[in-house]
């Protein structure tokens, strides 16, 4: 068996993407963190982390079945800015197509090391967030996740739902795309055999791509994207403000 058998590399594009989410609708209903628990539901979640335009088009084929879900961004990320133009306006599509914000919280960042810390903490970033993009946040999640969050198990901190919950790790069973393969088991399965009353499901923007490619790649075409995408807004500004813009043979824009 090569790694890509082993691994099931095929599993993460978008049009699987798709077919996952059809068969959960044949076997649940989807639903909010903030709604009651109902038998044969499942929580749908996003920990955004490498790429906002990926998510958007992950929520637009959610938004094409019919399906809402919740995108938890985060504020201190090193991957996106959502003070930038792109990103925010990325985010403004998500919540256009009826999906949720939550809140992705890093600990490390404001280096917590006791649960007495949290509250402040996730209360200052939820306010940011919910001014900045004009909603109120019902939910978040755990960055990276430790053994010390991992204790943390509380309903709420900073007065917002924890997914880690003992409420959500007891009506729920779990699954998640994390370092892009299944670490456990196959979502297509648990799908599909449909077993388990309730899901809470985890996906990660990057992860997913439109060709069939290895974790470490999905990523870096990732970076990639991002990279083309900045040199080719650097040539466009240029262009627009009429100025030269000098390579190796000269000015590129034909003003030399």
């Amino acid at each position: 068996m090569n790694y890509s058998e082993k691994y099931k590399f095929s599993d993460f594009t978008l049009s699987n993407y798709c077919r996952l989410l059809s068969l959960g609708l044949a076997n649940y209903e989807f639903r909010s963190f903030d709604q009651e628990y109902v038998p044969r539901s499942i929580l749908l979640r996003h920990d955004l982390e490498f790429s906002i335009p990926i998510a958007v088009r992950m929520a637009e084929i959610e938004a094409e079945l019919g399906i809402k879900s919740t995108y938890f961004i985060q504020l201190h990320s090193e991957w996106y800015n959502l003070l930038e133009r792109r990103s925010f306006e990325g985010i403004k599509q998500i919540q256009s197509l009826g999906h949720q914000l939550g809140l992705h919280f890093d600990s490390r960042f404001w280096n917590i090391t006791d649960e007495s810390q949290l509250d402040k903490a996730i209360e200052f970033d939820k306010e940011i967030l919910e001014k900045y993009f004009d909603t109120e946040l019902k939910a978040f999640s755990f960055h990276n996740n430790t053994d010390f969050t991992l204790s943390c198990r509380k309903e709420k901190y900073g007065g917002l739902l924890n997914v880690y919950s003992d409420y959500f790790r007891g009506k729920y069973a779990y699954n998640a795309d994390s370092l892009g393969h299944w670490r456990f088991e196959r979502m297509e399965d648990r799908l599909t055999e449909a077993k388990e009353l309730a899901l809470q499901l985890l996906f990660h923007d990057g992860m997913w791509q439109e060709e069939v490619l290895p974790p470490r790649q999905r990523v870096f075409k990732v970076i990639d994207d991002r990279a083309k995408w900045m040199k080719e807004t650097y040539d466009i500004h240029l262009a627009a403000i009429g100025q030269k813009n000098i390579d190796w043979d000269g000015d590129i824009n034909g003003n030399d």
